[in-house]
């Protein structure tokens, strides 16, 4: 009997060792994933951001102050995933506005992929159009940039193209 419980206790040792070698090959197989992965900054140079914030501030009056109300929606077109990227402008009295300049891309929230560019043109009633191939169905971020003489306004809209 005392033989059986020496083997016995041989295994617990091994069984101990077994059990934390598969908890440290996990955990270092999720730390290479998260070094490799998504490095979490939403904003290129956050530090100069946040130390001209006042700056943003500001600018987020002057865009709040020109009371425009802007609208986007992605669709698919065609085969392929061929599609457009729609933009409605009205002013704050809600009157179509022509003329802008739009500076706009589509980035992917949930990969990293590169960004999409696009070139809009004016379709009438306030509304302009790019066309575009979606390299990916699902979640896309637009951001745009509004130019109408001296003002500026900013758009970063969620759009799901399906």
């Amino acid at each position: 009997m005392t033989a059986m419980s020496e083997r016995k206790s041989n295994w617990i040792p091994w069984v101990f060792v077994g059990a934390m070698g598969v908890v440290v090959a996990v955990n270092a197989v999720m730390v290479t994933y998260a070094i490799k992965s998504w490095s979490g900054l939403a904003v290129s140079k956050p530090y100069e951001r946040g130390v001209a914030y006042n700056e943003v501030l500001q600018a987020q009056h002057r865009q709040d102050a020109l009371g425009w109300t802007v609208k986007a929606s992605a669709e698919i077109t065609g085969a392929d995933r061929a599609g457009r990227v729609l933009i409605t402008v009205r002013d704050k009295d809600g009157r179509p506005l022509q003329g802008q300049v739009i500076e706009a891309e589509l980035q992917r929230p949930v990969e990293v992929i590169d960004d999409v560019n696009l070139t809009f043109t004016y379709a009438g009633e306030g509304r302009y159009v790019a066309p575009v191939t979606f390299p990916k169905l699902g979640q896309w971020d637009l951001r745009a940039a509004i130019v109408h003489d001296q003002d500026t306004y900013q758009v970063v809209e969620r759009l799901f193209v399906k």
